[in-house]
């Protein structure tokens, strides 16, 4: 297509040493993406370019081509191999595509990509869920019940509290634990693309269709898990669709005239409050009572103290053995900040900034010091019970800090909100959802 060949063109190449870190860039990598030098050198590529969970970057096979997301840009990137170094090169932005270029130039990779990027089996079980707390504990016995069953399940919780790993828990204790498990994540596919994604098309469908017609998520997971996560995001129109098939059990592609009988269990998450956007028009009222057979509220960290210090030798012993380091102990100080941190990041949270500590770690005690090797965005905000006074509920200084962190990261981004995200660890639809609430510029 000749839209595809005009901005298929040289965004630029990072080349990465044999450890996974990067050791330089082109000048046009700087450039298109607006990065600077000392923002990447000595990075690990993983930091840079950001791929679903089911994608390995040590992976992947010499000029192999996936999708990944560099500063909040979607692209399309391709791996070459040059003796122990590795080059990513972009070879195209997904934002200067139409729809019908995205999907012709999807098509264009490996025949069976997206069934083994989207197909996965669940990899966690409820014994991998860190905690010992009564409060995950309660949860954790409550999911096992409800696993043997086929109904929908809705988990709720903020961002990063781990909803994923109790989907995989769940699907890995039912019935269907022999057949898929399909992550979807709501947020990351774009309007235009999802009922393609989602429901499928036929032949002929739109412009760039694949002649044979492709399927989507929902017979992918056929007999097996459909994991919505982030639903709060799935558009309206798609919401009718979905809860067509919820109803029915049957999904119809885009394009067909024909229906498909499914036999899938869905598990949707969201870290919104779903009631809330039914009140403001976002969210169908009927697909919530659909979904909200079973919920499971998974508890924020700052709830469970008492399993903060676990999940850090926890995240601790994963890096050991990823960076080939031997910490074996964390320094009495850093364990008071960790336990008195309020984490509103939550179990991702923590899993950063130990992994921030072990790449900087000097011996095998893992100190407070190290977390202040550099300038870190949460770290810098006074948190409770770190010797400052302070005024107000639980909820008015967690939010001055969340709102002190965001100021901070669009200060630093130059406005720039794509990379306030990345900065802060956050979907960019999240952070706009903030900036909102927050009232700021």
């Amino acid at each position: 297509m000749e839209n595809v060949k005009n901005v298929i063109r040289n965004w630029g190449s990072i080349e990465v040493d044999e450890n996974g870190r990067v050791i330089g860039a082109t000048a046009d990598f700087y450039e298109y993406f607006m990065i600077m030098p000392t923002d990447l050198i000595g990075k690990s590529i993983t930091r840079v370019i950001h791929t679903s969970s089911t994608i390995s970057l040590k992976g992947l096979d010499h000029k192999h081509v996936f999708s990944g997301v560099i500063s909040g840009h979607a692209c399309f990137i391709r791996v070459f191999r040059r003796e122990a170094h590795t080059l990513y090169t972009i070879i195209i932005r997904q934002d200067e595509l139409e729809y019908s270029d995205l999907v012709y130039f999807s098509n264009c990779l490996e025949k069976n990509k997206a069934k083994k990027n989207s197909v996965v089996q669940g990899r966690y079980s409820f014994q991998e869920i860190v905690g010992k707390s009564k409060e995950i504990e309660r949860v954790k016995e409550l999911a096992a019940r409800i696993a043997t069953s086929s109904s929908t399940v809705l988990l709720t919780g903020e961002t990063g509290t781990g909803k994923e790993l109790f989907a995989q828990a769940i699907h890995g204790l039912s019935t269907r634990k022999a057949q898929p498990f399909v992550p979807v994540n709501c947020a990351a596919i774009p309007d235009e693309l999802f009922e393609s994604e989602i429901f499928g098309y036929e032949a002929g469908a739109f412009s760039g269709a694949k002649k044979e017609g492709k399927p989507g998520k929902i017979e992918l997971a056929q007999h097996g898990t459909l994991f919505l996560d982030e639903i709060s995001e799935l558009p309206y129109q798609a919401q009718g669709k979905l809860l067509r098939v919820l109803q029915e059990r049957e999904v119809e592609r885009l394009g067909g005239t024909g229906t498909k009988n499914v036999d899938i269990r869905i598990i949707a998450a969201s870290n919104r409050d779903l009631s809330t956007l039914i009140k403001e028009g976002k969210f169908r009222q009927d697909l919530y009572y659909r979904l909200y057979v079973f919920e499971l509220k998974i508890p924020p960290l700052r709830e469970r103290q008492e399993d903060i210090l676990p999940l850090a030798y926890h995240f601790v012993e994963y890096f050991n053995t990823k960076l080939g380091s031997n910490v074996k102990e964390i320094d009495p100080k850093l364990q008071d900040w960790l336990i008195q941190y309020d984490w509103p990041g939550n179990i991702r949270e923590i899993k950063a900034i130990i992994e921030r500590g072990m790449n900087i770690v000097d011996g095998g005690i893992l100190t407070l010091e190290s977390l202040y090797f550099t300038p870190n965005l949460l770290l810098e905000v006074p948190s409770v019970g770190m010797n400052n006074s302070f005024s107000g509920t639980l909820d008015e200084v967690v939010g001055n800090a969340e709102k002190s962190a965001i100021q901070r990261a669009l200060k630093d981004s130059k406005g720039d909100r794509s990379l306030a995200a990345q900065k802060l660890k956050i979907h960019v639809a999240s952070l706009y959802r903030k900036i909102a609430k927050y009232k700021l510029k």
